[in-house]
């Protein structure tokens, strides 16, 4: 066979073998690369995707969720069926790793705002995807989960190359806000003005805390209430005092009158570390100050504001002011108060009585010393120290500041005193019992401490004290005209003596 006709036949067996494996290598051709979106939503059931879902262009119901990533192993189809027919036994890197004998995963980033995360050119294969844990997140469903790809489109002419995921979470619960009086659960008292108590501001501790970007506490004060200082304000969990400056801030801006309680990264860390459910408290001391409208309720408010981070940010418990009388948004909402009493010094026949001084007593025969510019109170058993409280020229004289009712009572109490009259007016009798009992209440000063803030108020109906007009015995009578007629017997008989010497 000549040269040519070898060379023709071997470029003939190469063609024909060829032409044999081409179709081998059409079929086992690679399918095409995969761009898979996850996107992280609220919810707590699973179901099967649409279409329109895995294609993006349905949205299955649900808030975005922030900050999670996920993991994610490329796998053989035996593990696949294996590990779908039982996700629970592998839903942690821990128990994919052991049964993939050591195989590494790759990590997702973190989702975004949007709740959404990629993972780009994913070639043909198996995978299997877990959610890296959170301790916000309460439950999970669709994680985790298994992808065959490519997936086929629902026309079935070609594939999903950009592939949308959505599993779901449960988040923890938010946190919430209480504020109360003194006490745990204490929503009113009364108080003295000048006499100092506290706020006790209770923010829940949520599982994950750990996780948050922001917790902080907004207190606007109430122009009735002098506050003592942000250095007095002590935070405690579980009776453990936080540390001002490390674990937590608290600034004062006078002009707004805002409290602000900041927790710092290391601070939310530590409320972590107290188990589920830890007691916060945070006290605020303030005083009720001279400028309190006796009678009328000092509302107090208190907001949280956080970040989870995973997308949620809000501010429980209403707006950051001051709740202003008479509107009373909610029994939830602190309050405090103060009252007074007037009284009206008269001789019981409608003159009113200049010049009566008094002193006043607690039930605890405790005297009142007041501030006469600041009318903070404060109590002795030295009568001599006592405040003396004189009627003006109408008779009048008042006593404020005093608290009245017990705690809880939502300014509905009463709490008695009394008034000892140590001088009378001039001309007047003391009298042989000079205390008076009388009451203070809501509205034992102004009939109705609500119309204040309207510039309506009228003060009660005064309590009337009475004196009696001191009766002096005269000095004439049968003892003078004794006298009168011994002196003109004298004279006669001296003049009778007189005569006869004479004679």
């Amino acid at each position: 066979m000549s040269t040519i006709a070898k060379r023709f036949s071997a470029l003939l067996i190469i063609t024909l073998i060829a032409s044999l494996f081409a179709p081998f290598q059409q079929a086992f051709a690679a399918g095409p690369a995969t761009n898979l979106t996850i996107h992280k939503i609220t919810g707590d059931t699973a179901r099967t995707s649409t279409y329109g879902e895995l294609t993006g262009t349905e949205t299955p119901t649900g808030e975005p969720i922030s900050g999670i990533s996920f993991t994610y192993w490329k796998v053989t189809s035996d593990q696949l069926t294996a590990m779908k027919a039982n996700p629970s036994s592998y839903d942690t890197a821990a128990e994919v790793e052991a049964y993939l004998n050591g195989a590494t995963g790759t990590a997702t980033g973190t989702t975004a705002a949007d709740g959404t995360v990629q993972v780009t050119n994913l070639a043909e294969g198996y995978y299997w995807f877990i959610e890296n844990g959170s301790t916000a997140v309460k439950s999970s469903a669709a994680v985790p989960f298994g992808l065959e790809l490519p997936i086929t489109n629902e026309a079935g002419t070609g594939y999903i190359t950009d592939l949308n995921v959505y599993p779901k979470n449960v988040l923890q619960d938010t946190p919430t806000i209480d504020k109360d009086v003194e006490s745990d659960g204490n929503k009113s008292s009364s108080f003295a003005v000048g006499e100092q108590f506290n706020w006790l501001i209770q923010p829940t501790v949520p599982t994950g805390i750990e996780e948050y970007n922001k917790f902080e506490v907004t207190d606007k004060i109430a122009t009735q209430l002098d506050f003592a200082g942000a250095a007095q304000v002590e935070v405690t969990v579980n009776g453990t005092e936080l540390v001002a400056g490390t674990d937590f801030t608290a600034a004062y801006d006078a002009a707004t009158r805002e409290l602000k309680v900041v927790f710092t990264a290391a601070g939310i860390d530590k409320l972590g570390t107290f188990g589920a459910a830890p007691k916060l408290n945070i006290l605020v001391p303030t005083t009720i100050n001279n400028t309190a409208v006796m009678g009328q309720p000092i509302l107090n408010n208190a907001t949280l504001n956080f970040d989870n981070g995973h997308g949620i940010t809000t501010e429980p418990n209403g707006t950051n002011t001051p709740v202003t009388p008479p509107t009373v948004p909610s029994t939830d909402v602190p309050m405090v108060y103060t009252g007074g009493k007037n009284f009206v010094k008269t001789n019981g026949s409608g003159t009113n009585l200049q010049g009566a001084q008094f002193v006043v007593k607690n039930a605890a025969d405790e005297y009142l010393i007041q501030d006469a510019t600041t009318k903070a109170v404060s109590w002795t058993t030295d009568k001599t120290k006592a405040t003396v409280f004189t009627s003006d020229a109408n008779g009048a004289f008042e006593v404020t500041g005093l608290p009245y009712g017990a705690d809880g009572s939502a300014n509905g109490g009463s709490t008695s005193y009394y008034i000892e009259e140590t001088q009378a007016p001039s001309g007047y009798t003391l009298p042989t019992n000079p205390t008076t009992e009388f009451t203070v209440n809501s509205t034992s000063y102004y009939s109705d401490p609500t119309a204040v803030t309207a510039g309506a108020a009228a003060t009660a109906t005064p309590q009337e004290v009475i004196n009696k007009q001191t009766s002096i015995p005269n000095t004439g009578g049968m003892g003078t005209v004794i006298f009168t007629v011994v002196g003109l017997g004298l004279m006669l008989a001296a003049l009778m003596f007189f005569r006869r010497r004479q004679a």
